[in-house]
């Protein structure tokens, strides 16, 4: 990721609901991990699931304060209506509990805010029958399962902007923590018989990491 503007301003320590109700997961996604599997069979893999930098600024947040960031991305991957439009469509398809399940999902960190890579993905990468079994444990039947792999493949990546304003919180620590913002990022491959397609997905949750990668402040606010 790359950020055209980055700015930091330190204000009065002001905790709202969302963020005192945020669910917290150990972040296990240091770097993107790249799947080897040789079964290329029609469906969907994950190539590669982790945190992708916003390069370009570094932010520090005192201790027990709170700081306000704002910085544009530019970069490839799908748009959020894609994004938004997919998850949409996977839930659907779910019955009643799975459905509740799927929507759980997003309050997790490894999520990134987003139900789609929880539900696709815990946070690794997985080859084209690791998801085969992951959509059969949600429940989804062979015919749901083939609406989701051909809906993924009239997905067209292309260059978006991300123009965000945030707040990064530092309630947990008593001293000051200095790092980058991250945002989760998916890439997957889908194949169907001769034809396949490659994207890469971001979730709306950034989060800050420190330089150490002891600490790891969340953020309130989206990118989309």
């Amino acid at each position: 990721m790359s950020v055209a503007t980055a700015l930091g301003n330190v204000r009065a320590l002001d905790i709202p609901k969302e963020l005192l109700s945020r669910r917290k997961t150990s972040f296990r996604l240091a770097t993107l991990f790249k799947a080897d599997d040789q079964q290329v069979t029609d469906g969907v893999s994950i190539t590669s699931y982790g945190q992708g930098q916003v390069t370009g600024g570094m932010f520090t947040v005192p201790a027990h304060g709170v700081i306000s960031v704002n910085f544009q991305l530019h970069l490839l991957c799908v748009t959020p209506n894609d994004v938004q439009t997919l998850s949409a469509l996977i839930r659907s398809l779910l019955d009643a509990s799975h459905q509740h399940l799927f929507d759980e999902v997003s309050k997790t960190d490894i999520s990134g805010g987003a139900s789609l890579f929880g539900f696709f993905s815990a946070g690794i990468s997985a080859s084209y029958s690791d998801v085969k079994h992951t959509m059969d444990s949600w429940g989804l039947s062979e015919v749901n399962q083939e609406t989701i792999v051909n809906n993924m493949m009239q997905i067209a990546q292309k260059t978006n902007d991300f123009v965000y304003s945030g707040t990064v919180y530092n309630q947990d620590y008593d001293y000051a923590v200095t790092g980058s913002l991250f945002g989760i990022v998916m890439d997957a491959s889908i194949q169907q018989q001769q034809a396949s397609n490659q994207v890469r997905f971001l979730a709306p949750n950034v989060h800050l990491q420190s330089t150490d990668g002891s600490a790891t402040l969340p953020v309130v606010g989206k990118l989309y």
